[in-house]
């Protein structure tokens, strides 16, 4: 494996720079283009330079493919049934194979795992197979699976999307799993979640794999956005781990009525709103006199620390007083509230850890 080695011994992948590549052979899809165009402005965002090719020879000369940080196989089909279709052979296998040995990203998009079926390296560095998928491109509802992977991170806990879902073959279930899609949402008799993007570190590379980008609209749909944004991040292995994240509670304010129950007004400091793939909640609301928030189950603990004012919180049949700098502990399970007492508002933090996270 010359080239290989001659890659592992050369500079190091520039996370700075990706390639684009959209070379097909099997079927081709009408979101290449408009998918290219999406690629290259999330990647100028980044402060990414990136370079659209449909040319294999590319892959004839490691030297070449060690300019990027990540490769990005955009729908890159070719025949099942003509092992002549495929370009990755012989030397352009070994460039490839190099290049994620020795630290190369691949974002694979959509139909990237419907290609090279005769080479099995292929299959599992991808993670896993296009099997076959339902008429059309219905919409479907998808569920995240994991909130701390950057191409997650940012993305809600459950939403719709109009696509075409892939069912896979050799799909590989040790991958880090991210989005599942409900078949029985898009009228599929099949009741179990199936995978729709992963990711894994594969022989000293990064691979982020999505089943999303099938039609030529919906590029701009802020969630695919924020998907590729966060797995080209990955990718390149520019996703640094956080310290901290510093929120300026001014920027999250905003007067509404309390929740459960709408009794009265209140302020509203949604601090932890701007605190990526965060695991609890972190809030600051101020009742205002005669304000309260409704009795209500919680499915988890629950805080509330009081900076002013005075109250009444409720937990099932037991009510207590608080001031400031007291606290109340309240227990998954019970149904509790609080209200505002006396001439000054309340202003109280309420903390809670996110639900399946």
């Amino acid at each position: 494996m010359v080239a290989a080695g001659w890659l592992l011994a050369g500079a190091a992948p520039d996370p700075a720079r990706i390639l684009i590549f959209s070379h097909t052979t099997g079927y081709r899809h009408a979101s290449i283009e408009p998918g290219v165009a999406a690629l290259k402005a999330i990647a100028a965002k980044q402060g990414i330079e990136a370079e659209a090719s449909e040319a294999p020879a590319l892959f004839d000369d490691p030297a070449a493919l060690a300019r990027f940080g990540a490769i990005v196989l955009l729908s890159t089909t070719t025949d099942p049934k003509d092992p002549a279709s495929e370009w990755f052979t012989g030397k352009r296998r070994e460039a490839l194979q190099g290049f994620v040995r020795g630290g190369g990203g691949i974002v694979a998009i959509h139909a990237a795992a419907d290609s090279h079926y005769h080479w099995p390296w292929y299959g599992r560095m991808i993670g896993g197979r296009f099997q076959r998928h339902p008429p059309g491109t219905p919409t479907a509802k998808i569920t995240r699976r994991d909130a701390r992977h950057p191409a997650t991170a940012a993305l809600p806990e459950t939403f719709s999307r109009t696509d075409e879902y892939y069912y896979y073959q050799d799909y590989d279930p040790t991958l880090r799993l991210l989005l599942t899609f409900d078949p029985a949402s898009i009228g599929e008799k099949d009741v179990n979640p199936k995978p729709i993007a992963w990711a894994h570190v594969f022989e000293g590379g990064r691979v982020f794999y999505t089943g999303l980008g099938h039609s030529p609209d919906g590029w701009d749909d802020p969630n695919l956005v924020a998907h590729l944004t966060g797995g080209l991040e990955w990718a390149l292995g520019r996703d640094a781990a956080r310290a901290m994240v510093i929120v300026d509670e001014a920027r999250k304010v905003r007067d509404e009525p309390p929740p459960h129950g709408d009794i009265g007004m209140s302020t509203a400091h949604r601090i932890s709103d701007g605190v990526p793939a965060r695991t609890m909640e972190f809030r600051r609301r101020t009742l205002h006199p005669g304000a309260a928030i409704g009795i209500h189950p919680i499915g988890h603990d629950e805080v509330y620390y009081v900076l002013s004012g005075e109250g009444e919180v409720t937990s099932d049949d037991k009510t207590a007083r608080l001031t400031r700098g007291m606290a109340a502990y309240l227990y998954e399970g019970a149904r509790v509230g609080i209200r505002q007492t006396g001439k000054e508002p309340l202003s109280l933090i309420i903390s809670y850890p996110i639900p399946g996270k």
